[in-house]
């Protein structure tokens, strides 16, 4: 095993993280903010949720400016994007793991979402809801240009949400193999550890999936960036590359993930939740319009004719 990253009990206050022998100390809790009203606590998991929604939002204006278009006018959109997308994220957590979460009665686990909680799929499909709703409000433009703006966007945000889940210590991997090049140990009294036996001990060295996952995020960002004036002439393409490889990358990671409670075999539902992804991005690109091939003819039906 290669490299070894240590992480920390959800309730202790710090964590560390061992890279060739040397240790370094990351905190759940990364500071606190003294008011009147006492310390306001920062954690680690809606630190990077925060800074991904801050960095789509400075993809998604950068993207609208690339466009011609004007970055203010679709303030309000954004807002409701990312109001829909945690609505949409936590409803399916809240739905797909309610024994878990509502297991002390305490229905005010519902908000607490500084716990983490938010599931990709739901906040994808939340936040397309409230794109449909305020594009037929106040129709901001061609729907898949608009679309195509927010891959890069949205993928960002999948990049720091993923480094919010490894601070957090949850959607952990399976074990590792013995020669594989890095692994993750998670401490007593953890979710990975409680589920590898009583908690009295460290988990096993598992795939750090969460890592995994971010770094297909991040890689996703860059690609659609680029890829994004080049398909400009197909709009909705680009999005359909996103929701295409997202599906694939994430049925894939989701085969060496461990905190989805399936037998082995079975499809967990992110992976069932790929397949109308993949779907609906094949669709996208089949569908795309061709503004390359429509600007000859209807240069040709505007040309005079000879009399």
């Amino acid at each position: 095993m290669g490299t070894i990253l240590q992480n920390s009990l959800l309730m202790v206050p710090c964590r560390s993280v061992r890279q060739g022998g040397k240790e370094e100390h990351l905190l759940r809790e990364l500071f606190r903010i003294p008011t009147p009203f006492g310390d306001f606590p920062v954690f680690g998991y809606g630190a990077m949720v925060l800074l991904g929604v801050l960095s789509g939002l400075w993809i998604l204006r950068r993207g609208a400016r690339r466009r011609d278009l004007n970055p203010d006018s679709l303030s309000d959109l954004t807002v409701v994007l990312v109001l829909f997308g945690i609505i949409g994220g936590r409803a399916w957590y809240l739905i797909q793991f309610r024994e878990q979460v509502y297991a002390s009665g305490d229905w005010f686990e519902t908000f607490r979402l500084w716990r983490g909680g938010l599931v990709l799929y739901g906040a994808i499909g939340g936040g397309l809801l409230g794109f449909a709703l305020m594009q037929r409000w106040r129709n901001y433009g061609p729907w898949r240009d608009l679309l195509d703006l927010i891959a890069p966007a949205l993928a960002i945000g999948i990049a720091f949400g993923r480094l919010g889940c490894f601070l957090n210590g949850c959607c952990w991997g399976a074990v590792c193999p013995e020669d594989w090049p890095v692994g993750a140990i998670f401490p007593p009294g953890s979710p990975p550890s409680l589920d590898h036996g009583d908690g009295s001990l460290p988990s096993p060295t598992l795939h750090p999936t969460q890592i995994y996952s971010s770094l297909m995020g991040a890689a996703l960002a860059i690609l659609l960036w680029h890829a994004g004036s080049r398909l400009a002439a197909r709009p909705g393409r680009t999005f359909s590359v996103f929701l295409c490889l997202y599906a694939v990358g994430r049925a894939l990671i989701e085969t060496i993930r461990s905190d989805h409670g399936t037998a082995p075999g079975e499809w967990t539902v992110a992976q069932i939740a790929s397949i109308p992804a993949l779907l609906l991005g094949a669709w996208l690109w089949l569908s795309a319009p061709n503004r390359k091939a429509a600007a000859p003819d209807q240069n040709a039906a505007s040309a005079p004719t000879s009399g």
